[in-house]
This record gives structure tokens, C-alpha cells and sequence, in this order.
């Protein structure tokens, strides 16, 4: 792990955000969810964050970067750069606005060649096994993935292919919020808790909950 590079990630403005929220307004989280693609308004910043990919990508013999809608384009685009690849970007099943006929792959052909998928972060592996579905309908070998944020540590439940399939990540959830706290950007109360809340899947019962509002308000 690079320190520098997640420290630098984990104070861009706005990625970080102190908060309890819902996710599909039923999963509650003590945190509102990290908006990664804040990082990638620096160019500097999005150019660091997408090296370690382009070396996963060498190192794996990776012959297209592909980038899964929405979040994983930005990067997988910076990645194919640094690596010098063909780059393209694989459609979101279901996505609004799309219509049945689409293809779900687009750019560079991906057909009999090894690729690297590329996400803004890996949580249980849901999107990851369906994106790979996808990618392996259209031929494609994908023999890695690369994101800038893996949250399997904090993951209830991780997918099959999210334990077998080579993923390299910038940092771990609970790295970038250590980082987030160490920089200022998070209370580390806040950060203590919303690990412990986590970690041990906080009933919705839980007292604590008040104390991480509270504390967020402060």
C-alpha cells in the first residue's frame, strides 16, 4: 500500500462524508457512501490512482482495460493510458436508458482476449460477478480486477468470484477511513465507530446509532 496515495485519496473533498445514511433506502450506514470519483478531478491524483492498475494490468498479462459503468470508466480510461492498452467499457445490466438491442460492450474488441475490469470499489462482488457475466458473454477472458477502493473487509457477504478472482485495490475501506481520520477530514470517533458499526452489523436497535448522529451533528 502506498500511504501517500491513500492519504491523498482519502482527504479529496467531499469522498469522505461524516453521516448515517441508507443504502437503497434500507441497508443503514454509518457513513454516507464514498463518492470516489471526486478523486478523479485532479488529473495529477487520477493519474497515480490508475499506475498501480497499469502494473496489476502487466503483471497479469492483460491485453484490453475495461471500464464497468458507471464509476469504473474515468479510471479504467487512466489505467489503459498509463498502460499503454486498448480500452472499453462494459454496460451496467439493467441501467435505465438502455435499450435491449445495445451492445453491452463497447470500444476496443474484447472477444478471445485477457482483460482487466476496472470499478471504482468492490464491496460483496454482486456487480463484479454480474459485469463479468457480461464480459464473459462477449468472449472475454477477465482475469483480474482493479479498483480504487476494496470494501470486502467491511462485506457482510463476499460472491464466489470476489474470493477466486485476482483483485488489486489502491486501499481497503478501513484504510481510507484511518486516513480520513489522521488527515482531519473524519472525526476519529466518528471513524471508531462507523468501523464498529460495520464490522459487527449494528441491529437497528442499537443506542449507538443516537451516539454516531450525535457525533456527526457535533
Amino acid at each position: 500500500m502506498n500511504n501517500t496515495l491513500v492519504s491523498r485519496l482519502a482527504t479529496v473533498p467531499g469522498l469522505v462524508r461524516p453521516g448515517v445514511s441508507h443504502w437503497d433506502m434500507k441497508t443503514r450506514l454509518p457513513l454516507h457512501p464514498l463518492s470516489v470519483e471526486n478523486a478523479y478531478g485532479d488529473p495529477r491524483l487520477l493519474h497515480d490512482l490508475a499506475v498501480p492498475g497499469a502494473t496489476f494490468a502487466e503483471r497479469l498479462g492483460v491485453e484490453v482495460i475495461v471500464g464497468a459503468e458507471t464509476g469504473g470508466i474515468t479510471l479504467a480510461a487512466a489505467v489503459a493510458l498509463v498502460a499503454d492498452l486498448p480500452f472499453a467499457f462494459v454496460r451496467k445490466p439493467g441501467y435505465v436508458g438502455h435499450e435491449e438491442h445495445e451492445p453491452m460492450v463497447r470500444g476496443a474488441s474484447v472477444a478471445g482476449r485477457r482483460v482487466l475490469l476496472v470499478d471504482d470499489a468492490v464491496s460483496s462482488g454482486s456487480a463484479l460477478a454480474a459485469f463479468a457475466a457480461e464480459l464473459k458473454d462477449a468472449g472475454a477472458i477477465v482475469v483480474g480486477a482493479f479498483t480504487v477502493v476494496d470494501m470486502r473487509d467491511v462485506s457482510g457477504t463476499v460472491t464466489a468470484i470476489a474470493k477466486r478472482l485476482p483483485i488489486e485495490s489502491v486501499a481497503t475501506y478501513k484504510q481510507v477511513l484511518m486516513a480520513a481520520a489522521d488527515g482531519g477530514v473524519l472525526d476519529p470517533v466518528i471513524q471508531r465507530l462507523a468501523v464498529d458499526a460495520l464490522v459487527n452489523h449494528w441491529n437497528d436497535d442499537d443506542p449507538r446509532w443516537d451516539l454516531l448522529k450525535a457525533q456527526a451533528a457535533a
